[in-house]
């Protein structure tokens, strides 16, 4: 029973009151239910059915999405979810979650609802579609109203919200993670605002008709004291004091039973006014509360004319804020992020706009945590907040704990606001955290550990701002005018400031100085990244100095995450994992993960993902700026972390493909004495999770090495990052460091790996569809094999070279091509440059309508592949055997056959294959009379040529390519 069922208002007057409360009705027929059971409706009214959603993991993760709606929800949050934590196999989990992901948005009413973004996934939903937006929704609504006088719609408001829950929460959900996480913080929210509608009620004078369900609310959680405090206050009201005597007794009891305790300071002042018939008791709009303090501090910074952007965060603090009842004990919000990114600003927007429910006072006080100056001990802090609550000098305790208690003693039954600025630690605050009522913000650079695990305390990250956001503060400085004038240089000044405030007002401030002047030319002094900090400084004070405020942080590390941090600006790729990290510092790798541990916690880094960290460009600059300064990647001193780490990356990534399934030739042997050891992998689905993830540092590591003319890095680490073109769809990327290795190979006199460099080459450009060159690189690799006597490769470039003629529809070519390479490949022994041929015949036989031809050859490569135990390449042959059965009237065989293939190229993630099999597999079923069979596959094939963005996922290996200038005759290659 909540107190809302009991006094409900009608609904034609609830209507007219909250009108404003949503956005109105879903815009589809779908609703969502997440305030009780988890249930998914499809149409309106008597219409609706409800839609199953099989299996209780699928529902914890549609749970998850819909209790942080429009939220991103990490893989790694909806793991630990899932698996209640920690499961056997984290790897294995995060693929299976994108599994789950899939399956859910093969149900057509969430198809549209969960969508896939860069670090995991979120829910767009409308406000009407969810009973979660709805209640919040109404609840805001209520506090607008409450505050604008209208205590009658407020109640009503509330009582519509009440209404919506049915409790028990997502008891069809099973996840302790997942209820401790998400339902408990929903269901205190659920609790605060039952105080809050219960406090307008005892103002409206509706006290008696909460009696009944404030008890049953008593009875429910006989140790939220707030309910006891409206309890006896309604009975009192009602003309029953004995009785709210009598409730005092029992709470008096139950806490001292429990936790050994007295009731509280508001509910010991309350009872003392019912027994003395304190007057401001009676029925008018107010509450019992202790004396306000003799003074009330507004110590508030000025606000920021012009703050812009950060609405995520202020929002995030707005529902810290509608969670806090007036008499609600503890609320700490860690306001925390690196230098710059605007957590003073932010807080102390926020607290301005919110001081108003704190009528007894705001303090502010700087830490000094992170600085020039020294950090402000606990003890003068407490002197300092003391004095401010009005205690005289010759009142405050010489102790540190006696300071503490007299802190909280006079904050308790009190709404006041503690905003704690620039904490260096835990340590620094734990004394001055309120025993009782009001919000403690703390802003730090420190992730302040110690304050979420010891206090509960909520934590809001300011990470870089939106562009949207960030043009946006431009424009508040400089003027819409000038923003609007250039916005391609507008979009350059955002990223190179890395969309940090502090970085985006000192360009401002700078650029406004010289209004005629275009801001494209401003921004080329931002360009230089050996120069952009120097141009981030007013030259007025240190904290507009970018490169000043970033030194507080640094100069606070010990020596040896000094070094990381320095040695990591210097890393080619965007983000580094441990292993990186370790051959970078040349540490061992929990060693290192300690010291990036340390970094996180300092902000310096950022953790978006178990093992993976990364920093802005400004960050970074600074960083490579303190390792130049140090001498960090001097080659005079005979160690070169870079070094380092480009063979860190060759020889991991020789050991992960060394997991993939044969078919390629073997890579030659590694020099001795690296002085790295490579990261190991249990079989192939690791191996390939690790190349998708680092497929951005192993690019800047290609590219870095031919830079550097490391010419034999450059080849080696091309030629080992070959064998994944398989699971991969490539782009401009990928051909970029394929570009870059034929160079270094040409420039480094290594004709061979030439030859094999121009096949990886080739291989990416027929991967992208662009045959025409395809063509023309097999055949500078063909050229190059027979220059150089290289066997191996002759054969690899005329089997693939003739799948590219096929595919160009030159037939004839194609034939002679594979023709030569079969040759080869039997005169040689080779079986697998024999089965892959033999499958490439296969498929221009079906390309050509000779499909039992086809079904021999295919037949023949799987026997030889099944021989060899290559099981990912007999998923090749199955998909040529499928589609040879199925242009033979034989869908039974056809269906199995991609069936088979299908089960594969899942295990092996490849993504790619997956949607033409399930392309392909979709024809047969239609064709067999299963029009459900073949859309489901069809929508799935779809579905990952979206993910992947690639149009050519469903094309037959045979099928129709456009055609430009005549690529080169075999006969002249």
């Amino acid at each position: 029973m909540t107190v809302s069922a009991r006094a409900r208002s009608p609904r034609n007057q609830t209507a007219d009151t909250t009108a404003d409360a949503t956005d109105g009705p879903a815009r589809g027929l779908a609703r969502f239910r997440v305030l009780g059971p988890l249930t998914v409706t499809s149409g309106a009214g008597r219409d609706a059915l409800e839609v199953p959603v099989p299996g209780n993991k699928l529902r914890v993760a549609l749970a998850g999405l819909l209790l942080r709606p429009g939220e991103t929800v990490t893989v790694g949050r909806l793991v630990a979810w899932l698996w209640d934590e920690e499961p056997e196999d984290p790897d294995r989990a995060k693929a299976t979650v994108h599994t789950y992901v899939n399956r859910l948005r093969r149900l057509p009413e969430i198809r549209d609802v969960v969508r896939t973004v860069p670090d995991g996934y979120r829910a767009d939903v409308d406000p009407g579609a969810l009973d979660l937006l709805r209640f919040r929704a109404l609840t805001g609504h209520a506090g607008r109203a409450a505050a604008a006088g209208d205590l009658e719609a407020a109640a009503r408001a509330y009582a519509e919200a009440m209404e919506l829950w049915r409790r028990p929460l997502l008891s069809n959900a099973e996840s302790a993670a997942l209820h401790r996480d998400e339902v408990a913080p929903l269901t205190e929210e659920w609790l605060h605002a039952q105080e809050r509608w219960a406090d307008i009620r005892l103002s409206t004078g509706g006290h008696a008709e909460l009696v009944a369900p404030l008890r049953e609310l008593t009875r429910a959680h006989p140790l939220r004291e707030p309910f006891w405090e409206r309890l006896m206050l309604a009975l009192y009201r009602s003309g029953r004091p004995a009785e709210a005597l009598r409730a005092y007794q029992e709470v008096g009891a139950v806490l001292a039973d429990d936790l050994g305790v007295d009731p509280g300071p508001a509910l010991r002042d309350l009872h003392h006014s019912i027994l003395t018939e304190d007057p401001s008791l009676g029925p008018a709009p107010g509450r019992a509360t202790l004396k306000p303090p003799a003074q009330v501090p507004r110590q508030l910074r000025p606000d920021i004319p012009g703050f812009a952007g950060r609405r995520a965060e202020l929002a995030a603090l707005d529902r810290v804020l509608a969670g806090v009842s007036p008499s609600q004990a503890g609320t700490i919000v860690s306001l925390q992020g690196t230098a710059g990114s605007g957590k003073t600003a932010l807080a102390v927007h926020w607290a301005h706009r919110a001081r108003d429910r704190f009528p007894d006072g705001q303090l502010y006080l700087d830490l000094h945590g992170y600085g020039r100056g020294r950090p402000v001990q606990a003890a003068a802090a407490l002197e300092t907040l003391l004095r401010s609550l009005g205690t005289p000098p010759d009142r405050v305790p010489a102790g540190l704990e006696e300071r503490s208690a007299l802190y909280r003693t006079l904050l308790a039954g009190r709404r006041t606001l503690v905003l704690l600025d620039n904490a260096g630690g835990s340590e620094q605050v734990r004394p001055l955290v309120p025993g009782a009522d009001g919000v403690l913000i703390v802003t730090s650079r420190n992730q302040l550990r110690g304050l979420i695990v010891q206090y509960g305390a909520r934590r809001v990250i300011l990470d870089q701002m939106p562009a949207a956001e960030a043009v946006e503060l431009l424009a508040g400085v400089l003027g819409p005018e000038r923003v609007a004038a250039d916005p391609a240089a507008v979009a350059e000044i955002v990223e190179r400031c890395a969309r940090l405030p502090l970085a985006l007002r000192i360009f401002a401030e700078r650029a406004a100085r010289f209004p005629g002047t275009p801001l494209r030319r401003l921004v080329a002094d931002l360009r230089d990244e050996r120069t952009r900090l120097a141009a981030l400084d007013t030259g007025d004070g240190d904290d507009t100095d970018l490169r000043t405020v970033f030194s507080w942080t640094y100069r606070a590390l010990d020596p040896d995450a000094a070094r990381l941090f320095r040695l990591l600006g210097l890393h080619p790729g965007p983000e580094v994992g441990v292993g990186a990290a370790a051959a970078l510092a040349g540490r061992d790798a929990p060693a290192v993960t300690r010291l990036l541990d340390r970094l996180t916690a300092d902000h310096l880094l950022r953790s978006r993902s178990p093992g993976r960290y990364d920093f802005h460009d400004l960050l970074r600059d600074y960083a490579a700026e303190q390792a130049r300064l140090a001498g960090d990647a001097d080659p005079a001193s005979g160690e070169d972390p870079l070094c380092r780490v480009v063979e860190w990356y060759i020889r991991t990534a020789r050991e992960a493909a060394g997991h993939l399934p044969p078919g390629g030739r073997e890579l030659p042997p590694e020099p001795e004495g690296a002085g790295v050891v490579p990261q190991a992998f249990g079989d192939a689905e690791r191996a390939v999770g690790w190349y998708e993830e680092e497929f951005p540092n192993l690019v800047a590591a290609v590219r870095h090495a031919a830079a550097r003319e490391w010419h034999d890095a450059a080849w080696r680490l091309g030629r080992a990052l070959t064998p994944f073109a398989e699971f991969h769809v490539p782009g401009p990327a990928w051909l970029d460091v394929q570009r870059a290795v034929v160079r270094a190979c040409r420039r480094g006199g290594a004709a061979v790996e030439e030859g094999w460099a121009l096949a990886g080459l080739a291989a990416t450009y027929a991967r992208l569809g662009r045959l025409d060159e395809a063509a023309a690189r097999y055949g500078d690799a063909l050229a190059a094999a027979r220059r150089t006597g290289d066997r191996d490769l002759e054969g690899e470039a005329l089997t693939h070279l003739g799948r590219a003629y096929f595919r160009l529809g030159r037939h004839d070519r194609a034939v002679e091509c594979h023709d030569r390479a079969l040759t080869i490949a039997r005169g040689g022994g080779d079986r697998r440059l024999e089965a892959g041929t033999l499958n490439h015949i296969a498929e221009n036989d079906n390309g050509l309508g000779r499909h039992e031809e086809a079904a021999r050859g295919s037949r023949a490569a799987l026997a030889i592949y099944t021989e060899l135990g290559d099981r990912y390449h007999r998923a090749e042959a199955l998909r040529t055997l499928g589609t040879a059965h199925a242009a033979l009237g034989r869908p039974a065989e056809a269906a199995a056959a991609f069936e088979a293939a299908l089960e594969i190229m899942r295990d092996f993630e490849d993504r790619r294959g997956e949607a033409g099999v399930l392309s392909r597999l979709g024809d047969v079923l239609a064709a067999s009379g299963d029009p459900d069979g073949a859309r489901a596959r069809r929508r799935e094939a779809a579905a990952i040529v979206a993910e992947l963005g690639d149009d050519h996922a469903t094309r037959p290996p045979g099928g129709p390519a456009k055609t430009g200038p005549h690529p080169p005759d075999l006969r002249r290659a």
